[in-house]
């Protein structure tokens, strides 16, 4: 007969073992059902980020040469005017030196170049600006024959040919430029005039840059990214041969297209891939590439596993120790996990300055390094963002709110007794005059060149555009000290500009400098007094008719 301690303890083990695998199972689907969502989160969350990023740069590229095809179009009224050598020289030498600024301020240019059609020209015309061979400079190359080679010769005049045929901007699949023997993909946008084709302009991107970028990208332990193109050729891969079609290797597609079809609408798609089951999560980059990123399921499903073994062995010690060790074995879990939530709350609601619980060597520990991964890959993009927030787009120099942030460090400065600054208020003379005399679009042109000037004067103080027509520097260090020859050296390059042909380059700025002293409380009361300085040159000016 038992006794009625034995079936208590009988019944107290058999309750504890129910206990533990309906809970433990429970557990184990619900924390699976996460970690499978939030890897796949995760991985999406990463490729976006990545090819955001990795965008950024290709846009910088395709927003520069459409700025200079808008500018260069204006300059040509008609296509007959091509036939009078001089302004066909004057085109192109304003063109030049318009393209070299462009592409000076532009990230990851290896060429760029501006050819027009040689049937409308007496001679062939044009410019082409390349990396030199082993070197990053870019200077002037000899112009292509085109005449010597065939049309359909990707390799040498593929740039020039392409554009014409399609009749619109396109950005042409990677390459190998035997021109410069740079493997590159480029940007080029026609020239059409009622329909007839006068001339072409284009930058180039060194593919290795972009390649070196994706290679970076190593998303768990031996995930990696890829570059394609729509219908799945290779464009870089890490074990594919270029020019190969993804769809050769991965047995679950007939086509590409498939999986971007699948993948709208869920984060990742699932394949095979030499017998290894993997996900795949994909980017549609601005110039047709797809990046993808390919992790093994196994590494995904790693925590899982590794959150079996734990709960198994947390089951064997609560059957030992019962009450005791089940919490602190619960504390151990859930803990890291709840810190891990709020932290993928608040990156939800935008906030990315997050607390991650230290990284371990479990399956908490993995996943914490996952979101280290994704929170350090939104902060890059964001500060590109930021970066984009802060540069006047016309000018390029920093603009009204950057200017705000500058003198929060001067204010700084003057609090703690350290401050010894100067400031340069510029006004642009003649805008309004310009703009109703010649238009908008040379309105701008005279703001950059009032703009470049500045800025090749104060070349070590920061310039910033704080109004349509007014500009403001600050001299510190070697700028401040010699303030006064800069001033000089100032009004000396604008008497100089004065006898440029165009109007437009015919710069007049009222300016006024006020150095930093100790009785003023903040920078305003110094901006104040570069203000009045200003517009007491403009009225000086004014008097002298200028």
């Amino acid at each position: 007969m038992q006794s009625i301690r034995g079936k208590f303890l009988r019944l107290n083990l058999v309750s504890i073992l129910l206990c533990v695998i309906l809970i433990g199972g429970v557990g184990l689907w619900s924390l699976s059902v996460i970690q499978a969502n939030t890897s796949r989160d995760i991985l999406s969350l990463t490729c976006r980020a990545e090819g955001q990023a990795l965008d950024d740069s290709i846009r910088s590229i395709k927003d520069s040469v459409d700025l200079f095809c808008a500018m260069t179009d204006n300059r040509v009224p008609s296509l007959a005017i091509l036939r009078d050598q001089t302004f066909v020289d004057d085109l192109f030498a304003v063109a030049e030196m318009d393209f070299g600024q462009i592409a000076r301020v532009t990230h990851g240019v290896c060429a760029y170049y501006f050819r027009t059609a040689p049937e409308l020209t007496p001679k062939p015309e044009g410019f082409f600006y390349g990396k030199e061979p082993g070197s990053d400079q870019i200077v002037r190359q000899p112009l292509t024959d085109l005449s010597v080679y065939d049309p359909s010769d990707t390799e040498h005049v593929g740039w020039y040919y392409q554009p014409q045929v399609a009749g619109k901007p396109i950005w042409m699949e990677p390459y190998y430029n035997k021109n410069l023997n740079i493997y590159m993909v480029s940007y080029v946008v026609p020239f059409f005039r009622n329909g007839v084709f006068w001339g072409i302009a284009g930058m180039d991107i060194d593919f290795d840059v972009v390649i070196e970028r994706v290679r970076a990208i190593n998303p768990y332990d031996t995930g990696y990214a890829f570059l394609c193109n729509d219908h799945g050729i290779v464009h870089w891969h890490p074990e594919v041969a270029i020019g190969s079609n993804v769809t050769d290797y991965i047995d679950e597609l007939d086509s590409l297209q498939e999986a971007l079809s699948a993948l709208d609408g869920q984060p990742t798609f699932r394949y095979h891939y030499k017998g290894v089951g993997k996900t795949i999560s994909c980017y549609s980059l601005q110039n047709g590439m797809k990046l993808m990123l390919a992790v093994p399921n196994s590494e995904i499903k790693a925590p899982m596993v590794a959150m079996f073994r734990v709960v198994v062995l947390a089951a064997i010690l609560f059957c030992a120790v019962v009450a005791v060790m089940i919490v602190k074995i619960s504390n151990r879990i859930t803990h890291p996990l709840e810190s891990l939530t709020q932290a993928a709350r608040k990156i939800a609601d935008g906030n990315l300055d997050v607390d991650l619980p230290d990284p371990s060597g479990d399956e908490v520990g993995i996943l914490t390094r996952s979101f280290e991964v994704t929170v350090s890959s939104l902060k890059r993009y964001v500060a590109s963002m930021n970066n984009m927030a802060f540069t006047d787009p016309l000018t390029q120099v920093k603009n009204k709110t950057a200017y705000d942030r500058a003198t929060l460090g001067l204010q700084k400065d003057m609090d703690e007794g350290d401050a010894e600054y100067a400031l340069v208020m510029f006004d642009l003379n003649n805008l309004k005059s310009i703009n109703d005399a010649y238009g908008h679009e040379r309105g701008d042109e005279y703001i950059v060149c009032c703009c470049s000037l500045i800025c090749g004067v104060f070349k070590r103080s920061p310039v910033f555009r704080i109004g349509g027509d007014e500009f403001v520097a600050i001299l510190v260090g070697e700028s401040y000290a010699n303030r006064d020859a800069l001033m000089a050296e100032l009004n000396r390059a604008i008497e100089d500009s004065l006898s440029a042909e165009e109007p437009w380059r015919r710069l007049s700025i009222a300016k006024g400098l006020a150095v930093y002293d100790k009785s003023d409380a903040t920078p305003d009361a110094v901006f104040v007094r570069a203000d009045e300085a200003m517009y007491q040159d403009k009225r000086r000016m004014k008097g002298l008719g200028q």
